[in-house]
């Protein structure tokens, strides 16, 4: 299960947002089940934990994790945690931190962002960055902010996102609106198709969509990757401390 966390965190951008305006606030929680097919492969959860001042200025301290089932911990163990504090006010990350432990491979990456000079420090050197470059936790929570009448155009979204030591755009396209059952409820959500370069993530011919919800929130309830064994999925079961009340479709 590589890549078990970076499965539910893509996203599209827009910038522009104070912190009022904000889909999320401090203490929101959405924890999530992935499955490959019927049988329940791991876990991954979402947290805003804090809000601290950064090199002076303000940012939301977030905290992702993934792990592997138990039975499987004896097949692929995964425990990966990632962390990134974000600008509360340009949406753009200011450290970023990846401990991963994935079958044994181990990561522990530190990224220090210093968007005016359009550089970041890894522990051992520095790389040239895009201008509003993401790491691969911020890309998503910076997601949460667009408005729809700006993707329904049919163009794809462009996001730069700095990742393995490499930059990459990450593509991202809207299809279309589509009602989901859930245990609170059937909720209308819009459905988005992100790609990566060739070779990233997931193999050239594996798919991908995700299902936000189309509220408030922007909360992200269902991933789907298609990869050549069967279908990868991610599905919200549990949420903290929204901003908003989840909006419930009523037939």
């Amino acid at each position: 299960m590589k890549h078990l966390l970076f499965i539910v965190l893509f996203g599209i951008s827009i910038l522009g947002f104070s912190q009022a305006e904000l889909p999320y606030k401090v203490g929101e929680y959405t924890a999530y089940k992935v499955s490959f097919g019927a049988i329940n492969v791991g876990f991954a959860d979402l947290e805003i934990t804090e809000s601290v001042w950064l090199n002076n200025r303000a940012t939301f301290h977030i905290v992702g994790k993934g792990r592997t089932a138990t039975f499987f911990d004896w097949i692929f163990k995964v425990r990966d945690v990632y962390e990134t504090f974000i600008d509360t006010n340009t949406l753009l990350p200011l450290v970023f931190k990846r401990s991963v432990n994935e079958g044994g491979y181990l990561i522990n990456q530190r990224y220090q962002f210093n968007h005016n000079d359009s550089r970041v420090i890894t522990q051992d050197s520095s790389f040239f960055i895009p201008i509003n470059t993401q790491d691969m936790l911020s890309a998503f929570f910076l997601a949460r902010t667009f408005k729809k009448e700006s993707i329904i155009n049919g163009k794809p979204f462009y996001v730069p996102i700095f990742m393995d030591n490499e930059n990459y755009h990450l593509e991202i396209k809207y299809l279309a609106n589509e009602i989901i059952d859930t245990k609170w409820g059937k909720i209308d959500c819009m459905v988005f198709k992100p790609k990566m370069q060739e070779g990233r993530v997931f193999e050239d011919d594996e798919q991908m969509k995700l299902w936000i919800t189309d509220d408030a929130n922007h909360l992200l309830l269902r991933v789907e990757a298609e990869i050549w064994a069967g279908t990868i999925k991610a599905v919200l079961e549990d949420y903290k401390k929204l901003k908003y009340p989840l909006s419930i479709s009523v037939e």
